[in-house]
């Protein structure tokens, strides 16, 4: 994916307040007062939520299923949030959506990029002096295609709220109130790029990815550093990231530090994070800057000095790019519960991966992030309550990002669970009760004109051995690799040979034919491509891990079976649905072959979705009698509408859960 610089496009802040003027006309609402209370809880897995229920302590989950129903709600294949919840707005299926995983490829250079987030590059600029001046282009566009429900609300003059929805960045203009979710960077335009300041000239972090470490002195009780900003294009004379100094004052005896940054002092302890914290890179001083907020969080204090800041996130009331509509909803927002995580997915398991962060570290932010949405939630819900009629839809993203980096601390069958710190094993049940008192909250607003449904967009399994499927390929025959690096214990999509590869992988669960006419160097006519589907799907799934005894494919689905729409030519011919306990390990997903084709995961995200659909399906709770026996997420988009009077377009392919 290109790196949108946000430090050279200084039209963004104005292009997205010009924002703010657009929107429907005129919002008179349902005549019927119609209401659409719609909870989205990432992950929120049936299994799980069951034995709670069963338990007594998840008494409003219960009590809704009482109410309505509850039901495992089928998801889609790949069972991976931008691909569910894209079929959620728009109600079609990844070939009509076009949004396949998180990875797609592109195939003219066979390289991986994100699939429903895409940066277009500066394309004209002036030069004065040193300074470089965008005049066009450093846009980013949403690659899910298809029209979103609730803008067929907002064209009836409807309301709708929606917030924090996935694949909804740059935000979209056909709601009434939105903030963007998954899918909105940081400052940097990247996912994620947290920084790591240590004074411990021992410390070593191995396969540092997704942050910077940067090595500090403390120096007569002080530490002089700076915060990475984006890569500031504009200013010639002097290239690279945007930086803005700071000072952190060490106590000498006590576990405690001051950072002082532009007037600001911020006292934290050891083991606690900051306020959040403004700040301001400068591109051309006195003339052009861009804003972010950051939060900072001392690991240790003695002996040596360890200090972690948050990625800088999208400043909600100055924004860089546009992450809510109208724009100025982000300085309401703000003003009422201070600022907000906006990054997408706002906790830092890359910074858990790596080790920078430990069990108790990670669990820290976690409650922060999850504290931070609930108060997101009780502004806009007090809000909502005062309308009379409309869509609310809120989406939670902690019952899935805390699903995959704990698993292991609860599940003591997975092979890295004793490396784990048992005392978190009860944190993703203590979640789901948080969630249940967030039920608890809208439960009695329901009535006969009111209609609550709360969904998760697939369910979750075990992740403790990984499937390195181009291995696979590699060792059997489908993918071949250049004589000078037929050596190499590790490659990548440059060492491969397509002028003598059939098929390749690229992301989560995708499985490509190297297809004459699409890619660039397809050598598999149109003829032979159903046969090799036929064989290379037998034949995964007659593998067995020698360790465990178990396949690690539990099928693969032919793209024809889960697949319509003018994208479909597009998509990987197969998907691969893994067994649960298996997944496709993270660099075979963007095309690296190594040495073993099933080996254990030796990291904290130990669960996962990305198995096949039917074994993660997610969970529907409705606050009405369900007709439909085997509910899909594509059929929620349609059932909301038709409650609100209206027909089933023409895109979607689901039906009303309310109708046999």
């Amino acid at each position: 994916m290109t790196r949108r610089d946000f430090a050279g496009a200084l039209g963004l802040s104005a292009a997205a307040s010009s924002f703010s003027g657009c929107g429907p006309a005129e919002l008179k609402g349902d005549p019927e007062g119609r209401k659409v209370i719609c909870l989205g809880l990432d992950g929120m897995d049936p299994k799980i939520i069951q034995a709670l229920m069963d338990q007594g302590r998840a008494p409003n989950f219960k009590r809704l299923a009482e109410m309505g129903a509850f039901k495992p709600l089928g998801t889609t294949m790949p069972a991976l949030s931008p691909v569910a919840w894209s079929s959620f707005i728009t109600g079609m299926n990844p070939g009509g959506h076009g949004v396949p995983d998180f990875i797609a490829r592109d195939p003219y250079t066979y390289m991986p990029f994100f699939s429903f987030v895409e940066t277009r590059d500066i394309d004209r600029s002036i030069t004065l002096g040193d300074y470089e001046i965008p005049l066009s282009g450093g846009e980013t566009n949403n690659l899910r295609a298809g029209k979103p429900f609730w803008a067929y609300l907002t064209e009836a003059g409807i309301p709708a709220t929606v917030i924090k929805i996935p694949t909804n960045f740059p935000v979209d203009e056909t709601a009434t109130r939105a903030v963007s979710g998954m899918g909105t960077p940081d400052l940097t335009d990247s996912f994620g790029l947290f920084t790591y300041y240590t004074s411990d000239p021992q410390e070593e972090v191995e396969n540092l990815s997704g942050g910077e470490l940067v090595r500090v002195r403390v120096r007569n009780g002080k530490v002089d550093a700076e915060f990475l900003g984006p890569e500031n294009t504009v200013d010639t004379s002097s290239p690279g990231r945007s930086k803005k100094p700071f000072t952190i004052h060490v106590d000498p005896t006590e576990p405690v530090v001051r950072v002082d940054v532009d007037g600001q002092k911020h006292v934290i302890q050891e083991g606690e994070y900051s306020d959040w914290i403004k700040l301001r890179f400068e591109l051309i001083p006195y003339v052009a800057s861009v804003a972010g907020i950051a939060r900072i969080y001392v690991k240790q204090v003695h002996p040596h000095l360890q200090v972690y800041v948050t990625p800088i996130n999208i400043d909600p009331e100055d924004q860089a790019a546009p992450v809510t509509f109208p724009t100025e909803l982000g300085g309401e927002i703000a003003r009422e519960i201070g600022p907000f995580w906006t990054k997408g997915l706002p906790t830092d398991t890359k910074a858990f991966s790596v080790g920078i962060f430990n069990d108790g570290d990670y669990v820290t932010q976690a409650e922060l992030v999850l504290q931070d949405r609930l108060n997101l939630f009780r502004y806009e819900w007090d809000r909502f309550q005062r309308q009379s009629s409309g869509l609310f839809y809120f989406y939670v993203s902690s019952t899935d990002q805390d699903t995959h980096m704990l698993w292991r601390n609860m599940d003591k069958t997975h092979p890295m669970h004793d490396a784990s710190d048992v005392r978190y094993s009860g944190y993703i049940h203590h979640l789901y009760e948080e969630m249940d008192k967030l039920v608890g909250q809208v439960l009695p607003a329901v009535d006969e004109k009111t209609l609550l449904v709360v969904c998760s967009d697939h369910g979750f399994a075990q992740f403790g051995r990984n499937f390195h499927l181009n291995t696979w390929l590699r060792d059997n025959g489908y993918l071949t690799l250049k004589d000078e690096a037929k050596s190499k214990e590790k490659t990548n999509i440059a060492d491969v040979d397509w002028n003598n590869t059939l098929a390749y992988g690229i992301g989560f669960n995708g499985l490509y034919l190297n297809m004459a006419g699409r890619e660039e160097q397809g050598i598999v006519g149109a003829d032979k491509a159903p046969e090799l589907v036929q064989r290379i799907s037998r034949e995964l799934e007659a593998v067995l891990d020698d360790e465990t005894g178990r396949p690690p494919v539990h099928h693969v689905f032919d793209r024809s079976e889960v697949y319509s729409g003018d994208y479909t030519p597009d998509m990987p011919e197969m998907l691969v649905g893994y067994t649960p306990g298996f997944r496709c390990s993270d660099t075979s997903l963007l095309g690296e072959t190594g040495q073993s084709i099933v080996d254990v995961n030796p990291y904290p995200w130990a669960g996962d979705h990305s198995m096949s659909r039917d074994l993660v399906p997610g969970s529907l709770f409705v606050s009405r009698t369900v007709q439909k026996a085997d509910p899909e997420i594509l059929d929620l988009p349609v059932t909301i509408l038709e409650f609100f009077g209206m027909t089933k377009p023409a895109q979607m392919v689901g039906k009303s859960i309310f109708k046999a």
